[in-house]
This record gives structure tokens, sequence and C-alpha cells, in this order.
């Protein structure tokens, strides 16, 4: 265990901050009912995150304490989560007869998670300072979920939805998005010692850590609880993939290879995050069943209030 790692502090921490944001996702909910807010009031908000807090924040962190590249290690058991929820979410699927387009959006929605506007503020709160467990973070959002959803996920989505081909030229601009360049340009600013202004990162980081609430705030915005209707049960156990399957394939893989803390449990928190909003986008554009995606996304965002405390506790109580 690393030094200075308090791991027992980390679950004390996560229950108060879940809730706050419950609560900021309860506003939202509100707020579209009372004001008359809406899915274009959270557009806003979701272009906000991904073209300004959300690259504000990796470039702030980077360019400060720099990427531990040893983090990489947990890649392959973040896949190993990843590729077997996709599986099993599908099979969910395929045991409730359900056609095609719904395998095509259960196995998307089941695997790939929202480690970037809930995950990396969530944990960069948890483990503050800590390049490796920022690291981490980083490096399975980009690697795992942003680059893995718009190139294997988009291929497989198009095989259950309209069969079209599969975009390369599309997912190639994947990697021209902010969000994308902020990490190699954080990390070049530590690698060169740039002389960037201290209140200028403070600012960047201050920008940044407003996502995870705006995130929020516009699920909330967006909540369409009649999304569920008549999918009750299949949204039900494909959650049950997304957010206690996906995590303990994380687990397993951490405690047989002996990955430390905190990889360890930034991989198996990572994995244990909600369906990634994004996963529905992808969903949509493949032709795929966006209903089904859409209602299982929503529940697994509330659900996870629940499950990540939860998940959290395992990871301490199974630890070496």
């Amino acid at each position: 265990m690393r030094e200075g790692f308090a791991p027992r502090a980390m679950t004390q921490a996560l229950g108060p901050l879940l809730g706050g944001l419950s609560l900021v996702l309860a506003l939202g909910f509100v707020l579209a009912r009372v004001r008359g807010l809406g899915a274009r009031e959270a557009d806003v908000l979701n272009g906000l995150v991904v073209d300004v807090t959300m690259p504000a924040l990796l470039f702030a962190v980077l360019a400060r304490d720099g990427m531990d590249w040893g983090a990489a290690r947990v890649l392959p058991w973040s896949a190993m989560a990843l590729l077997a929820s996709l599986g099993v979410g599908a099979a969910v699927a395929r045991a409730f007869g359900l056609d095609a387009r719904a395998i095509g959006s259960a196995g998307i929605v089941a695997s790939f998670s929202n480690t970037g506007f809930l995950g990396l503020p969530l944990l960069l709160t948890l483990f503050p300072g800590d390049a490796a467990a920022s690291s981490a973070a980083m490096m399975i959002d980009l690697v795992i979920t942003t680059i893995l959803l718009w190139t294997l996920g988009q291929a497989y989505a198009e095989r259950f939805g309209r069969g079209a081909a599969f975009d390369a030229r599309a997912a190639l601009r994947t990697f021209r998005k902010p969000l994308v360049l902020a990490v190699p340009l954080g990390a070049l600013a530590h690698a060169l010692h740039l002389p960037i202004p201290p209140f200028l990162l403070t600012t960047m980081e201050g920008l940044g850590r407003t996502t995870t609430y705006l995130v929020f705030l516009s699920l909330g915005l967006s909540l369409d609880v009649r999304a569920l209707s008549g999918r009750v049960a299949p949204a039900i156990a494909i959650c049950a993939v997304k957010l206690l399957f996906a995590p303990a394939v994380a687990l397993l893989c951490v405690r047989v290879f002996s990955v430390s803390d905190p990889l360890a449990t930034v991989a198996v928190l990572q994995a244990a995050m909600p369906s990634a909003l994004a996963s529905v986008i992808i969903v949509a554009l493949t032709g795929c069943d966006r209903p089904l995606a859409a209602a299982v996304c929503t529940l697994a965002s509330l659900a996870s209030m629940a499950t990540l405390p939860l998940v959290a506790w395992i990871v301490e109580v199974t630890r070496p």
C-alpha cells in the first residue's frame, strides 16, 4: 500500500459526496418541471463540459502533476472488465428475447463507463495530488472509454444496428476534440516545465471541478423515467451487469495480479461507474435501440449513488 493512502477515508468521503450529487440531480429534475427547462438546456451544459470544464481540468492536473506512465499497467484489467461486461450485457438482452438492435444497445451500455464526466472528477477529489491515481483515472477514461467507445464500441453497435460500415474517418475526428487534446498538451507542459502562471492553473482546475456538478444537473434536466416503460426488468438486469459485474471482474483481475493501491482502487471504481452518457449517442448514431440505452443510462446513474459506496467498501475489505 502506498504511503499516505487512506482507503477508509476514501469510503467515508464517498457517501457524502454522492449524497451531494444526488441533490444536484434532484435540483435539475425539479427545474425541468417547475421552470420548463429540459433537453436543450441539458445539451448546453453537456457542451460546456465536453469543450471547456473537462479539458480545463485535465490540462491543469497534468501540467501540475505530470503523467505517471506506470499507471498504464491497469489498462489490461480495465479492458478485461469492459469486454466481459459487453458480452454478458448482450447475453442478458438475448435471455429476455430482445431483438438485435436492443442486443447492440445492451452490450454498449453494460460495458462503457462514465469514467470522464463522473469518474475522473470523483477520483481526483478522493485522491488529491496523487499523480498515480489521477494518471490511472485519465488513462482509463482516454483509452478504455473514449478511444474504445468510438472504435470498437461503434463497430460493435453498427453490427447490431443498421449494419452500416464503420466510419473510420468519423472515429478519427475524436482525436481532435479538446477533451482528448488536453491530455498530451498538459503532459507536454509539465515535461517541458513551461512557466504557466499559478493563478491560471488554479482557475482552470477550479473550473474543471465543476464538471461533475454540471453533469448531474444536466442529467436531472434530461431525466425521463418514461424511458423505463415496458423495459424495467431488462433495464435492471443490464444495470446489474454495469454496476456490479463489471467492477467484480476488475476487482478479481487486480487482486489476482497483485496490483497495488491506489491503482487497484481506481481501476475498480472506474469500472463501477454508471453507463457512459456518450454510449447513448453511439447507440443513436448506429441505429440501435435508443430508448433502451436511455433507460439503462438513467437507471444506472441513479442506482450508482448506492452501488459506488458498496463497491468501495468491498475493495477495502478484500485488500490484502
